[in-house]
Protein backbone atom coordinates (compact mmCIF):
# COMPACT_ATOMS: atom_id res chain seq x y z
CA UNK A 1 0.00 0.00 0.00
CA UNK A 2 1.48 3.01 -0.90
CA UNK A 3 2.69 5.84 1.89
CA UNK A 4 0.10 8.55 1.05
CA UNK A 5 -3.10 5.60 2.19
CA UNK A 6 -1.13 4.79 5.26
CA UNK A 7 -1.18 7.93 6.43
CA UNK A 8 -4.36 8.97 5.73
CA UNK A 9 -5.83 5.94 7.34
CA UNK A 10 -3.14 6.53 10.80
CA UNK A 11 -4.31 10.21 10.57
CA UNK A 12 -8.24 9.17 10.61
CA UNK A 13 -7.76 6.92 13.87
CA UNK A 14 -5.15 8.92 15.68
CA UNK A 15 -8.38 11.74 15.60
CA UNK A 16 -10.65 8.88 16.30
CA UNK A 17 -8.85 7.72 19.36
CA UNK A 18 -8.31 11.56 21.00
CA UNK A 19 -11.70 12.90 19.77
CA UNK A 20 -15.08 12.05 21.87
CA UNK A 21 -17.10 12.44 18.57
CA UNK A 22 -16.52 9.65 16.08
CA UNK A 23 -15.65 10.96 12.21
CA UNK A 24 -18.07 11.27 9.46
CA UNK A 25 -17.24 7.83 8.10
CA UNK A 26 -18.01 6.29 10.92
CA UNK A 27 -21.69 6.76 11.04
CA UNK A 28 -22.14 5.44 7.23
CA UNK A 29 -21.76 1.39 7.92
CA UNK A 30 -25.14 -0.18 8.28
CA UNK A 31 -26.18 -0.63 12.58
CA UNK A 32 -22.59 1.56 13.41
CA UNK A 33 -23.25 4.10 15.72
CA UNK A 34 -22.26 5.63 19.07
CA UNK A 35 -22.59 3.30 21.97
CA UNK A 36 -25.18 4.60 24.42
CA UNK A 37 -25.79 3.91 28.78
CA UNK A 38 -29.49 3.29 27.24
CA UNK A 39 -28.41 0.16 25.00
CA UNK A 40 -29.21 1.43 21.74
CA UNK A 41 -27.94 2.60 18.69
CA UNK A 42 -28.40 5.94 17.22
CA UNK A 43 -28.17 6.33 13.42
CA UNK A 44 -29.44 8.80 11.35
CA UNK A 45 -32.26 6.55 10.47
CA UNK A 46 -33.10 5.57 14.00
CA UNK A 47 -33.25 9.18 15.22
CA UNK A 48 -35.64 10.02 12.73
CA UNK A 49 -38.04 7.60 13.95
CA UNK A 50 -38.14 9.40 17.02
CA UNK A 51 -41.40 11.30 16.10
CA UNK A 52 -40.39 14.70 18.04
CA UNK A 53 -36.97 14.49 15.84
CA UNK A 54 -38.74 14.04 12.90
CA UNK A 55 -41.16 16.65 13.71
CA UNK A 56 -38.55 18.96 14.73
CA UNK A 57 -36.24 18.64 11.34
CA UNK A 58 -39.43 18.82 9.44
CA UNK A 59 -40.52 21.95 10.80
CA UNK A 60 -37.53 23.81 10.42
CA UNK A 61 -36.24 22.14 6.91
CA UNK A 62 -39.87 23.10 5.37
CA UNK A 63 -39.83 26.60 6.54
CA UNK A 64 -36.59 27.19 5.24
CA UNK A 65 -36.95 25.80 1.99
CA UNK A 66 -40.30 27.16 1.13
CA UNK A 67 -39.18 31.21 1.83
CA UNK A 68 -37.59 32.81 -1.33
CA UNK A 69 -34.31 32.92 -1.33
CA UNK A 70 -32.70 35.16 -4.06
CA UNK A 71 -29.71 37.37 -5.52
CA UNK A 72 -29.64 41.39 -5.07
CA UNK A 73 -27.41 43.80 -6.58
CA UNK A 74 -26.09 47.04 -4.47
CA UNK A 75 -26.96 50.19 -5.69
CA UNK A 76 -24.74 53.22 -5.97
CA UNK A 77 -27.22 54.96 -4.03
CA UNK A 78 -27.68 52.39 -1.63
CA UNK A 79 -30.75 50.94 -2.88
CA UNK A 80 -31.19 47.01 -3.57
CA UNK A 81 -32.18 45.59 -7.09
CA UNK A 82 -33.69 42.26 -7.74
CA UNK A 83 -31.12 40.45 -9.68
CA UNK A 84 -32.87 38.05 -11.27
CA UNK A 85 -30.43 38.13 -14.54
CA UNK A 86 -27.86 35.97 -12.44
CA UNK A 87 -27.17 32.53 -12.87
CA UNK A 88 -26.95 31.57 -8.99
CA UNK A 89 -30.53 32.97 -8.61
CA UNK A 90 -32.10 30.78 -10.93
CA UNK A 91 -29.85 27.99 -9.17
CA UNK A 92 -31.34 29.26 -5.44
CA UNK A 93 -34.84 29.86 -6.18
CA UNK A 94 -35.59 27.74 -9.46
CA UNK A 95 -33.90 24.61 -10.05
CA UNK A 96 -30.39 23.42 -8.40
CA UNK A 97 -30.18 20.89 -11.16
CA UNK A 98 -31.79 18.86 -13.56
CA UNK A 99 -33.13 16.57 -10.98
CA UNK A 100 -33.70 18.55 -8.25
CA UNK A 101 -35.33 21.55 -7.48
CA UNK A 102 -33.96 24.55 -5.32
CA UNK A 103 -36.86 24.18 -2.58
CA UNK A 104 -35.89 20.06 -2.59
CA UNK A 105 -31.82 20.91 -2.29
CA UNK A 106 -32.26 23.45 0.61
CA UNK A 107 -34.63 21.31 2.42
CA UNK A 108 -32.17 18.27 2.03
CA UNK A 109 -29.13 20.65 2.96
CA UNK A 110 -30.87 21.85 6.78
CA UNK A 111 -31.43 17.97 7.35
CA UNK A 112 -28.20 17.52 6.91
CA UNK A 113 -26.73 20.28 8.97
CA UNK A 114 -29.59 20.08 11.35
CA UNK A 115 -28.70 16.31 12.48
CA UNK A 116 -25.03 15.65 11.69
CA UNK A 117 -24.15 19.03 11.75
CA UNK A 118 -22.46 20.04 8.54
CA UNK A 119 -23.99 20.08 5.19
CA UNK A 120 -22.06 20.31 1.87
CA UNK A 121 -23.15 20.49 -1.79
CA UNK A 122 -21.08 19.76 -4.75
CA UNK A 123 -20.47 23.15 -6.86
CA UNK A 124 -20.82 22.58 -10.39
CA UNK A 125 -19.18 26.46 -12.22
CA UNK A 126 -19.26 27.16 -16.12
CA UNK A 127 -15.87 28.48 -17.96
CA UNK A 128 -16.81 31.97 -16.29
CA UNK A 129 -16.87 30.57 -12.39
CA UNK A 130 -20.77 31.11 -12.62
CA UNK A 131 -22.41 28.57 -10.59
CA UNK A 132 -24.75 26.02 -12.54
CA UNK A 133 -25.85 23.03 -10.61
CA UNK A 134 -25.96 22.16 -6.94
CA UNK A 135 -25.58 18.19 -5.81
CA UNK A 136 -26.45 17.43 -2.48
CA UNK A 137 -23.45 15.23 -0.62
CA UNK A 138 -24.31 12.77 1.74
CA UNK A 139 -22.33 13.76 5.32
CA UNK A 140 -21.51 9.95 5.75
CA UNK A 141 -19.27 10.55 3.03
CA UNK A 142 -17.65 13.51 3.04
CA UNK A 143 -15.08 14.36 5.05
CA UNK A 144 -13.14 17.67 5.63
CA UNK A 145 -9.77 17.79 5.79
CA UNK A 146 -6.27 19.71 4.87
CA UNK A 147 -3.30 18.17 3.29
CA UNK A 148 -0.86 20.57 4.97
CA UNK A 149 -1.21 22.64 8.30
CA UNK A 150 -2.84 26.11 7.04
CA UNK A 151 -3.14 24.32 3.43
CA UNK A 152 -6.65 24.79 1.43
CA UNK A 153 -9.67 23.06 3.09
CA UNK A 154 -10.78 20.35 0.86
CA UNK A 155 -13.38 17.54 0.95
CA UNK A 156 -12.85 14.11 0.51
CA UNK A 157 -15.96 12.24 -0.84
CA UNK A 158 -16.36 8.70 -0.39
CA UNK A 159 -19.49 7.13 -2.47
CA UNK A 160 -20.18 3.59 -2.75
CA UNK A 161 -18.72 2.01 -6.03
CA UNK A 162 -17.17 5.49 -6.83
CA UNK A 163 -13.54 6.29 -7.18
CA UNK A 164 -12.80 8.77 -4.14
CA UNK A 165 -12.58 12.05 -5.44
CA UNK A 166 -10.90 15.30 -3.68
CA UNK A 167 -12.63 18.51 -3.83
CA UNK A 168 -11.58 21.70 -4.01
CA UNK A 169 -13.37 25.18 -2.00
CA UNK A 170 -14.78 26.24 -5.24
CA UNK A 171 -16.40 23.11 -5.60
CA UNK A 172 -18.04 22.96 -2.24
CA UNK A 173 -20.69 24.93 -0.20
CA UNK A 174 -20.46 23.94 3.17
CA UNK A 175 -23.16 24.91 6.08
CA UNK A 176 -21.18 23.96 9.33
CA UNK A 177 -23.94 23.73 12.52
CA UNK A 178 -22.44 24.90 15.97
CA UNK A 179 -18.04 23.91 15.86
CA UNK A 180 -15.40 23.82 18.11
CA UNK A 181 -13.18 25.10 14.93
CA UNK A 182 -15.41 27.07 12.93
CA UNK A 183 -14.93 25.16 10.09
CA UNK A 184 -16.56 21.82 11.00
CA UNK A 185 -19.74 21.63 12.76
CA UNK A 186 -20.62 19.05 15.91
CA UNK A 187 -23.54 16.39 15.31
CA UNK A 188 -26.61 16.76 17.26
CA UNK A 189 -26.73 13.10 17.19
CA UNK A 190 -23.38 12.40 18.31
CA UNK A 191 -23.99 14.97 20.97
CA UNK A 192 -27.51 14.04 22.44
CA UNK A 193 -27.10 10.42 21.51
CA UNK A 194 -28.35 9.86 25.32
CA UNK A 195 -31.34 11.92 25.29
CA UNK A 196 -31.96 10.31 22.02
CA UNK A 197 -31.31 6.67 23.31
CA UNK A 198 -33.74 6.85 25.99
CA UNK A 199 -36.25 7.85 23.71
CA UNK A 200 -35.54 5.12 21.68
CA UNK A 201 -36.24 2.74 24.88
CA UNK A 202 -38.99 3.96 25.54
CA UNK A 203 -40.93 3.66 22.22
CA UNK A 204 -39.25 0.09 21.93
CA UNK A 205 -40.87 -0.64 25.32
CA UNK A 206 -44.01 0.71 25.08
CA UNK A 207 -44.38 -1.07 21.40
CA UNK A 208 -43.59 -4.45 22.91
CA UNK A 209 -45.89 -3.34 26.31
CA UNK A 210 -49.04 -3.50 23.71
CA UNK A 211 -47.37 -6.61 21.48
CA UNK A 212 -47.24 -8.38 24.50
CA UNK A 213 -50.82 -7.49 26.03
CA UNK A 214 -49.18 -7.10 29.01
CA UNK A 215 -51.53 -4.25 30.18
CA UNK A 216 -55.04 -5.49 31.68
CA UNK A 217 -58.27 -3.18 31.52
CA UNK A 218 -59.77 -5.36 34.02
CA UNK A 219 -60.14 -8.71 36.29
CA UNK A 220 -63.12 -11.11 36.25
CA UNK A 221 -63.57 -13.14 39.76
CA UNK A 222 -65.49 -16.04 40.32
CA UNK A 223 -66.78 -16.94 44.10
CA UNK A 224 -66.48 -20.93 43.18
CA UNK A 225 -63.96 -22.77 41.18
CA UNK A 226 -64.56 -23.65 38.09
CA UNK A 227 -63.23 -26.96 36.52
CA UNK A 228 -61.55 -26.99 33.03
CA UNK A 229 -64.15 -27.07 30.65
CA UNK A 230 -66.58 -24.57 32.38
CA UNK A 231 -63.64 -22.02 32.37
CA UNK A 232 -62.98 -22.50 28.70
CA UNK A 233 -66.87 -21.76 28.75
CA UNK A 234 -66.69 -18.59 30.23
CA UNK A 235 -63.64 -17.64 28.69
CA UNK A 236 -64.48 -18.28 24.93
CA UNK A 237 -68.24 -16.62 25.89
CA UNK A 238 -66.43 -13.54 27.55
CA UNK A 239 -63.79 -12.80 24.57
CA UNK A 240 -66.69 -13.24 22.23
CA UNK A 241 -68.55 -10.57 24.02
CA UNK A 242 -65.94 -7.89 25.22
CA UNK A 243 -62.82 -8.47 24.04
CA UNK A 244 -61.66 -5.83 21.47
CA UNK A 245 -62.16 -2.69 19.98
CA UNK A 246 -65.28 -3.76 18.59
CA UNK A 247 -66.98 -4.58 21.23
CA UNK A 248 -65.94 -1.52 23.18
CA UNK A 249 -68.75 0.02 25.55
CA UNK A 250 -71.15 -3.20 25.51
CA UNK A 251 -72.93 -3.65 28.61
CA UNK A 252 -71.29 -6.55 31.06
CA UNK A 253 -73.67 -9.30 31.81
CA UNK A 254 -72.11 -11.60 34.54
CA UNK A 255 -73.46 -15.35 35.12
CA UNK A 256 -73.19 -17.24 38.76
CA UNK A 257 -71.52 -14.54 40.87
CA UNK A 258 -68.80 -13.56 38.76
CA UNK A 259 -67.48 -9.74 38.95
CA UNK A 260 -65.54 -7.20 36.61
CA UNK A 261 -63.15 -4.96 38.88
CA UNK A 262 -61.64 -2.67 36.43
CA UNK A 263 -57.72 -1.89 36.88
CA UNK A 264 -56.96 1.67 36.73
CA UNK A 265 -53.58 3.34 35.60
CA UNK A 266 -50.94 2.74 38.12
CA UNK A 267 -47.99 4.94 39.25
CA UNK A 268 -45.95 3.26 36.70
CA UNK A 269 -47.88 4.12 34.08
CA UNK A 270 -48.23 7.59 34.65
CA UNK A 271 -44.28 7.97 35.50
CA UNK A 272 -44.25 6.06 31.70
CA UNK A 273 -46.25 8.53 30.10
CA UNK A 274 -44.32 11.94 32.35
CA UNK A 275 -41.18 10.59 30.77
CA UNK A 276 -41.86 10.07 27.18
CA UNK A 277 -43.65 13.77 27.55
CA UNK A 278 -39.97 15.41 28.81
CA UNK A 279 -38.25 13.20 26.24
CA UNK A 280 -40.46 15.12 23.84
CA UNK A 281 -39.26 18.45 24.68
CA UNK A 282 -35.79 17.26 25.98
CA UNK A 283 -36.05 16.80 21.66
CA UNK A 284 -37.24 20.40 21.49
CA UNK A 285 -35.26 21.98 23.43
CA UNK A 286 -32.34 20.20 21.19
CA UNK A 287 -33.51 21.96 17.81
CA UNK A 288 -35.07 25.05 19.32
CA UNK A 289 -38.51 24.16 18.33
CA UNK A 290 -41.46 25.76 20.82
CA UNK A 291 -43.42 22.76 21.99
CA UNK A 292 -46.58 23.86 20.56
CA UNK A 293 -44.92 23.33 16.86
CA UNK A 294 -44.56 19.37 17.75
CA UNK A 295 -48.00 18.80 18.02
CA UNK A 296 -48.09 19.39 21.83
CA UNK A 297 -51.49 20.96 22.68
CA UNK A 298 -51.00 21.29 26.08
CA UNK A 299 -47.49 23.39 25.69
CA UNK A 300 -50.02 26.35 24.01
CA UNK A 301 -47.60 29.74 24.13
CA UNK A 302 -48.46 32.29 26.64
CA UNK A 303 -48.72 34.67 24.50
CA UNK A 304 -50.65 35.66 21.03
CA UNK A 305 -49.66 33.00 17.89
CA UNK A 306 -48.52 36.09 16.46
CA UNK A 307 -45.90 36.59 18.64
CA UNK A 308 -44.64 33.13 19.03
CA UNK A 309 -44.61 32.79 15.78
CA UNK A 310 -42.34 35.94 15.66
CA UNK A 311 -39.90 34.57 18.19
CA UNK A 312 -39.60 31.33 16.23
CA UNK A 313 -38.28 33.34 13.38
CA UNK A 314 -36.10 35.33 15.60
CA UNK A 315 -34.76 32.39 18.45
CA UNK A 316 -34.95 29.59 16.11
CA UNK A 317 -34.84 30.50 11.99
CA UNK A 318 -32.84 33.62 11.72
CA UNK A 319 -29.51 31.92 12.77
CA UNK A 320 -29.98 29.14 9.96
CA UNK A 321 -30.54 31.78 7.52
CA UNK A 322 -27.64 33.80 8.63
CA UNK A 323 -25.08 30.94 8.13
CA UNK A 324 -27.25 30.34 4.76
CA UNK A 325 -26.63 33.55 3.46
CA UNK A 326 -23.22 34.10 4.40
CA UNK A 327 -22.15 30.63 3.06
CA UNK A 328 -23.06 31.37 -0.17
CA UNK A 329 -21.58 34.70 -0.34
CA UNK A 330 -18.42 32.91 0.70
CA UNK A 331 -18.64 29.73 -1.39
CA UNK A 332 -21.01 30.49 -4.49
CA UNK A 333 -20.25 34.15 -5.34
CA UNK A 334 -17.43 34.92 -7.33
CA UNK A 335 -14.31 36.79 -5.31
CA UNK A 336 -15.11 40.02 -7.62
CA UNK A 337 -18.92 40.20 -7.10
CA UNK A 338 -18.94 39.46 -3.54
CA UNK A 339 -19.29 43.35 -2.59
CA UNK A 340 -21.94 43.82 -5.58
CA UNK A 341 -24.33 40.92 -5.23
CA UNK A 342 -25.44 39.21 -2.12
CA UNK A 343 -28.63 36.26 -1.06
CA UNK A 344 -31.12 37.12 0.88
CA UNK A 345 -34.28 35.13 2.18
CA UNK A 346 -37.48 36.90 2.12
CA UNK A 347 -39.53 36.91 5.48
CA UNK A 348 -42.05 38.88 4.95
CA UNK A 349 -44.72 36.03 4.58
CA UNK A 350 -43.80 34.65 7.77
CA UNK A 351 -43.51 38.57 10.09
CA UNK A 352 -46.86 39.55 8.56
CA UNK A 353 -49.56 39.28 10.91
CA UNK A 354 -54.07 38.47 10.33
CA UNK A 355 -55.64 40.97 7.95
CA UNK A 356 -56.35 43.69 10.56
CA UNK A 357 -52.47 43.87 11.61
CA UNK A 358 -51.45 44.30 7.88
CA UNK A 359 -53.82 46.80 7.37
CA UNK A 360 -53.21 49.14 10.06
CA UNK A 361 -49.45 48.56 8.70
CA UNK A 362 -49.57 49.36 5.81
CA UNK A 363 -51.76 52.75 6.61
CA UNK A 364 -48.94 53.74 8.73
CA UNK A 365 -46.65 53.34 6.32
CA UNK A 366 -48.35 55.22 3.51
CA UNK A 367 -49.14 57.54 5.66
CA UNK A 368 -45.50 58.18 6.31
CA UNK A 369 -44.37 57.91 2.59
CA UNK A 370 -42.18 54.77 3.69
CA UNK A 371 -44.42 52.60 1.10
CA UNK A 372 -45.70 53.13 -2.09
CA UNK A 373 -49.27 51.52 -3.18
CA UNK A 374 -47.12 49.48 -5.65
CA UNK A 375 -45.02 48.35 -3.10
CA UNK A 376 -47.41 47.23 -0.69
CA UNK A 377 -49.20 45.12 -3.27
CA UNK A 378 -45.74 43.50 -4.14
CA UNK A 379 -45.84 42.34 -0.67
CA UNK A 380 -49.55 40.99 -0.93
CA UNK A 381 -48.49 39.55 -4.01
CA UNK A 382 -50.57 41.13 -6.35
CA UNK A 383 -50.01 43.41 -9.35
CA UNK A 384 -48.80 46.97 -9.76
CA UNK A 385 -50.99 49.24 -10.83
CA UNK A 386 -51.53 50.32 -14.61
CA UNK A 387 -50.08 53.53 -15.42
CA UNK A 388 -47.38 54.17 -12.63
CA UNK A 389 -50.63 54.83 -10.58
CA UNK A 390 -48.95 53.39 -7.47
CA UNK A 391 -45.77 54.94 -7.64
CA UNK A 392 -46.71 57.93 -5.98
CA UNK A 393 -45.76 58.73 -2.03
CA UNK A 394 -48.09 60.70 -0.08
CA UNK A 395 -47.82 62.00 3.65
CA UNK A 396 -49.72 63.73 6.24
CA UNK A 397 -49.55 68.44 5.16
CA UNK A 398 -49.36 68.89 8.69
CA UNK A 399 -45.64 67.27 8.25
CA UNK A 400 -42.40 69.35 8.50
CA UNK A 401 -38.76 69.27 9.16
CA UNK A 402 -37.88 68.80 12.74
CA UNK A 403 -36.82 72.39 14.04
CA UNK A 404 -39.31 73.78 11.20
CA UNK A 405 -42.01 76.03 12.71
CA UNK A 406 -45.51 74.68 11.23
CA UNK A 407 -46.84 77.09 8.48
CA UNK A 408 -49.76 78.83 9.68
CA UNK A 409 -52.71 78.26 7.07
CA UNK A 410 -53.97 81.26 5.95
CA UNK A 411 -57.15 82.85 7.77
CA UNK A 412 -60.49 82.09 5.62
CA UNK A 413 -61.61 84.94 3.92
CA UNK A 414 -65.28 86.09 5.36
CA UNK A 415 -68.24 87.89 4.22
CA UNK A 416 -67.22 91.78 5.28
CA UNK A 417 -71.27 92.97 6.96
CA UNK A 418 -72.89 96.59 4.96
CA UNK A 419 -72.80 99.08 7.28
CA UNK A 420 -75.51 101.32 6.56
CA UNK A 421 -74.54 105.15 6.87
CA UNK A 422 -77.06 106.75 9.90
CA UNK A 423 -78.26 109.12 9.65
CA UNK A 424 -77.34 112.04 12.48
CA UNK A 425 -80.06 113.04 14.52
CA UNK A 426 -80.88 116.55 15.12
CA UNK A 427 -80.46 117.55 18.67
Amino acid sequence: MPPGPIRRLARRLLGWVISDEPPETFWKYPGVSAPTASGVSVTDDSALRITAVLSSVKVIAETISTLPLRVYEKQANGDRRLADEHPLDQVLHVEANEEITAQSLRETLCAHVLLRGNARAQVVRDGGGDVRELWPLLPAHTRDYRETPGGPLLVEVNEPGVKPRTLRPREVWRIPGLSWNGVTGLSPIGLCRESMGISLVLEQAQASFMKNGARVAGVVTHPAVMEDPEYQRFKASWDAAYAGAVNAGKTVILEAGAKFEKVGMNLDDAQFIDQRKFQVAEIARIFRVPLHMLGDTTAQPRANMEQAALEFVQNTLRPWLVRFEATITRDLLLPSERGRYYARHNLNALLRGDLTARAQFYGQMLDRGVYDLDEVRELEELNALPDGLGKHRVRPGNLVPVGTSAPVAPAAPTDQATTLPQKETPA
